[in-house]
């Protein structure tokens, strides 16, 4: 496959978001899924084609890396299609949230809720009920895997591009 997207069959991304985020089903129906290597997924609106497009790095978003024995979620496509999840997600405050956009790991308390999550696997991370990227959750702690070139120190700044 190489450098060229192919298209794919979205049933089981589709089903897997589903079950993963307890996302509504209509969130991903209009959009047209595309494989580029052997283990990237690639999201992108129904009537793209790429053939008719001048040589692009992209096609749409970069959806989900399908290479390990876990699916991981980018967090790009967290933040475009996260805002509905009700399952794997992780309210943050203004402080943890500088920290996970920043890459660092967030501990949380034996006593606090939001350790309910399951033991191992990738979760959304929201502040203030948006998402803002995909975290890989560890028995209490937060992993941020919020690409280096998104990296915000402060919540506040402006997003760099």
């Amino acid at each position: 496959m190489g450098d060229r997207y192919c298209p794919v069959d979205g049933a089981p991304y589709l089903e897997w978001w589903q079950q993963q985020f307890d996302a509504p089903a209509e969130t991903l129906r209009a959009c047209s899924f595309w494989q580029r290597g052997r283990f990237s997924i690639w999201v992108a609106a129904a009537g793209v084609d790429p053939g008719e497009l001048a040589p692009v790095d992209g096609v749409g978003i970069p959806f989900l890396r399908t290479g390990r024995e876990v699916w991981k979620p980018t967090s790009v496509a967290v933040i475009e299609f996260g805002l509905h999840a009700k399952r794997n997600v992780v309210d943050l405050d203004r402080d943890e949230t500088s920290c996970f956009l920043d890459r660092e790991v967030i501990e949380f308390a034996e006593d606090d809720p939001r350790r309910t999550l399951p033991n191992r696997g990738f979760v959304i991370a929201r502040y203030h009920g948006l998402p803002v990227g995909c975290g890989l959750w560890r028995r209490g702690t937060l992993g941020s895997s919020v690409p280096k070139g998104r990296r915000l120190a402060d919540v506040d700044a402006p997003i760099r591009n």
